[in-house]
């Protein structure tokens, strides 16, 4: 047993493996390269990603453009603020 295992790791030894090795980083890079997305997909995620934020924002804006200003700073400690919901539904 040992004699076969102490000629397995002569051969192994004197074997030329460096061949395989030499491109393999090079090559490893390629695959990483071929996987990612391109930009322009890139871009479109982002533009979905940022669709729903920018829509919050216009109709909250759109919502606070109708809100009444009052007539008083004290009216946002009261029942029914001028920003309140309820205001806004009349």
């Amino acid at each position: 047993m040992t004699d076969k295992l102490d000629m397995l790791v002569k051969e192994l030894r004197h074997s030329d493996e460096t061949s395989v090795l030499t491109g393999l980083e090079a090559r490893v890079w390629q695959r990483i390269a071929k996987t990612q997305p391109s930009p322009s997909v890139l871009r479109v995620v982002l533009v979905l990603r940022a669709l729903p934020v920018v829509l919050a924002l216009g109709m909250g804006g759109a919502v606070g453009a109708r809100a009444m200003t009052a007539h008083s700073e004290l009216s946002a400690f009261s029942a029914s603020p001028a920003y309140s919901v309820t205001r806004l539904v009349d």
